[in-house]
């Protein structure tokens, strides 16, 4: 009998240990991935609120949004704490040592300014007070997570601006409370949850679900630790840095509030570019509308398509922003333009390479949206052992063909010279369904090949990034060193005729 149970026990060990012990560890580094993912994605939120000192609801769904990509749900706790300072009157004895009475300030305003005496006529506290000095208390208020998702879904009353935009622009927000405030600017309904520079905004997020890892956990060891079943938890925050509401310039993941939003967008606004199915125009010298800001994070589409870029990483100083109306990168920052994923299209980039060996890769992506398919204009540096793709701009492309994928390139003949400006075009367009593709590569003399098989669309929410490449629900891995001037980008293939009157505009205005 004893031998029985040694060989059963012998049995139940041997299963534990090879079969459900594995099995659990797969399922830890899962949660340890969650883990890392929901951190990043939750520093970049707080930080993104930090640098501008308001919230949006577009920014908090896209917040929410990203969190579900991890794979558990979350219960979220927002804290903003604000300093409030509130006037009061002191009355001191005549010796200015000791304060005899504290006043409030709203109350015996017109005692202070007119008597400068306060007369109390009955009461425990009646007499005459003299010897006033005007002073502040502090006090801390808190504003929990549904007072601010009130603000922020219109659900709250606050501060209403409901008529246009040039009565907004002459509203003197100092005479207006910091908390809380509600903007609805013309046909907007967005509302701004407003912070001020020195409070303080934190999160705690902590998973609602029980993952399988823990589920496993609890299984083997016949639930010793059930009661806690945590295996996200996070808690960030910091001080607020900035007000930028207060610059009568409002920006959200979505839009831009200012004059040029009540406009029509003029044709002199995108240049004498080629106009028929332009998608997307930024241009680094009016990156706001109609003119430049050395601040914003976002990058407003030109083209009227409202394509507005978003920016991410900057520190906005001599290295890394808005640089001599270019926006500078040090491969640590990127931009996402959006989900441009066309069977054609056409896409042309004014940069400057800054960094010709970046020691931490041997490539840098100036645009992609490379994600198991797609397309990217890369420069691959002096390191690369490839010698036809050594220190060279080029075009990459997924492509299929007998069910075989393969990468397709294009790579200018000269090499990359640093801090040079190079005006690139690429174009992919197509002779029937699934047919020829044709791709060019644009550095002052257009070369092409034409590729056999079909190209790959990237995976769905792979965004289009500027310096990084992409990966649907997951930070971009940033790698450009350099500036970027200009993006284009059509929903179609230009012709080659297009392509060089778009460079010979890039090429006087950019001195090419």
């Amino acid at each position: 009998m004893e031998d029985s149970l040694q060989k059963i026990f012998a049995i139940l060990l041997s299963v534990v240990i090879f079969f459900v012990l594995p099995i659990y560890m797969t399922f830890e580094k899962k949660d340890d991935i969650a883990y890392s993912l929901a951190l990043k994605i939750t520093t970049d939120f707080v930080e993104n609120v930090r640098s501008k000192g308001y919230m949006t609801l577009e920014m908090y769904d896209g917040y929410v949004e990203r969190l579900a990509t991890t794979g558990n749900t979350y219960d979220i706790m927002m804290e903003h704490i604000t300093k409030k300072y509130y006037p009061v009157i002191y009355s001191y004895d005549d010796g200015m040592n000791t304060v005899l009475k504290k006043f409030d300030y709203n109350l015996y305003k017109d005692q202070f300014e007119n008597d400068k005496q306060i007369v109390i006529e009955d009461g425990s506290d009646a007499g005459t007070y003299k010897n006033l000095v005007l002073g502040y208390d502090l006090s801390e208020e808190k504003f929990t997570e549904k007072q601010i998702l009130d603000i922020i879904s219109n659900k709250n009353d606050g501060i209403t601006v409901e008529s246009g935009l040039a009565e907004y622009e002459n509203t003197n927000f100092d005479d207006l409370p910091a908390i809380p405030e509600i903007y609805k600017v013309g046909e907007h309904n967005n509302s701004i949850y407003t912070m001020s520079t020195g409070d303080e905004f934190n999160i705690i997020i902590k998973n609602r679900n029980i993952t399988v890892a823990t589920s496993l956990f609890n299984t083997i060891t016949f639930g010793s630790n059930s009661n806690n079943n945590t295996k996200v938890y996070i808690n960030y925050g910091g001080t607020i840095k900035n007000e930028e509401y207060r610059d009568k310039r409002v920006d959200d993941d979505e839009q831009n509030y200012n004059v040029a939003d009540e406009i029509e967008i003029e044709p002199s606004l995108s240049g004498n570019y080629i106009q028929k199915d332009l998608a997307l125009l930024l241009d680094g010298e009016k990156n706001i509308g109609t003119s430049h800001s050395n601040s914003t994070d976002i990058w407003r589409d030109l083209s009227g398509k409202n394509n507005n870029a978003t920016l991410s990483g900057f520190d906005f100083s001599d290295t890394s922003g808005w640089i001599h109306n270019g926006l500078r990168f040090t491969g640590k920052e990127y931009v996402e333009l959006g989900d441009f994923n066309n069977d054609e299209y056409t896409i042309e980039v004014v940069a400057r390479i800054e960094d010709l060996n970046n020691l931490t890769t041997t490539r840098q992506s100036i645009i992609s949206n490379l994600n198991d398919g797609g397309y990217g204009i890369i420069y691959t540096q002096d390191n690369d052992l490839d010698v036809m793709k050594k220190g060279r701009i080029g075009f990459e492309l997924y492509k299929t063909k007998d069910d075989i994928i393969d990468i397709s390139s294009v790579y200018s003949d000269n090499i990359a010279k640093k801090g040079e400006i190079y005006s690139i075009s690429i174009t992919v367009g197509k002779d029937g369904l699934g047919g020829i593709k044709q791709l060019y590569s644009e550095n002052g003399v257009i070369k092409g090949t034409t590729l056999d098989g079909d190209a790959i669309k990237t995976s769905t929410g792979t965004k289009l990034t500027l310096g990084a490449n992409p990966y649907a629900g997951v930070s971009p891995a940033t790698e450009f060193k350099g500036t970027i001037y200009s993006v284009r980008v059509y929903n179609r293939a230009l012709t080659e005729d297009e392509i060089k009157e778009n460079f010979e505009i890039d090429k006087a205005k950019y001195n090419i």
